[in-house]
Order: C-alpha cells, then structure tokens, then sequence
C-alpha cells in the first residue's frame, strides 16, 4: 500500500468513527494530496435515513479536522469539505447503488470500451461487484465495479 492509499485509510477510519458518533452514516472519502506543495483536499461525504444538516456537517468537520491536525494524517496543508453527498451523488461501494435502482446514472471507465470512457442509463441491475445499466434507446451495458473510475447520479 502506498501512502496516498495509507493516509486514505486513515482519513476513512476517522471519519467512519466520527460520523458514526453524531449518528451519521460516512458515505464516502476522497482523498487528493497537494501536487508540488499545493493545497491537499480532504472530502467526507455523510448521509443518514433524515438527511444531513449544515449544523451535522460543521460539527464532524471541526472533530476531524482537531485530528487530523493532532495526529498530522494528511501531509502538507490541505483543504476539508464534509457534506451530504447530494443528488448527483458519486458512489463509493457497489451495495450503495441498490436503493437507485431505476435512476439514472454516469458511468466513467478507467479504459476505454469500444472507444468510449463514458456511459449514461438507468440502473437496471447491481448484483455483487457488476452493475448494468440501460440507454433511453434501449441499448445495455453491463459494468464491473472495478473498471469504473466514476459512478455517479445524474438525476
């Protein structure tokens, strides 16, 4: 494991701790370092069955920033957005994709599959690691989860 992926996991362990604490369910991380001694970025992403208010969002933003500080996790400084993950949400695990069945969705690959790096449809089906989604004009794609460098919502 490398120490971009190292201080990820770190990030992701303080922040499932943290959200879990004010009853919040931790979404998803991303995690970008300051290339050249520029600014990092830390996003935290929360949702919960009620939502997530401004006030939530400050709250956990405040405790893990006191530790990340503390514990000097992100090397260099860096930038900490927390937030609900939206409607256009990006999705971090396969098993979060079930409850959006039916809704449409962006994928975009790592590599490209017959020229093509971007793919928009309804979710149809999510079963283990595989996603399939279909176009307005009836055209299927069936995805693993590895291969995709995005999955989001696109309302």
């Amino acid at each position: 494991m490398n120490n971009h992926q190292e201080t990820k996991e770190k990030i992701i362990q303080l922040a499932e701790t943290n959200s879990r604490i004010l009853g919040l369910e931790l979404w998803g991380v991303e995690y970008f370092p300051g290339p050249g001694g520029k600014k990092g970025i830390v996003r935290i992403f929360v949702d919960s069955d009620q939502g997530v208010s401004i006030d939530e969002c400050a709250e956990l933003s405040r405790q893990i920033s006191v530790v990340l500080d503390v514990e000097d996790i992100v090397p260099g400084s860096y930038t900490l957005e927390v937030s609900s993950p939206g409607i256009d949400r990006i999705f971090f695990h396969p098993f979060q994709m079930e409850k959006f069945i039916g809704q449409k969705l962006k994928v975009t690959l790592n590599q490209p599959r017959q020229g093509r790096k971007n793919y928009s449809g309804s979710l149809i089906k999510v079963e283990k690691n595989r996603l399939v989604i279909q176009s307005e004009s009836g055209d299927s794609w069936d995805f693993d989860w590895d291969d995709a460098e995005k999955i989001r919502l696109t309302g």
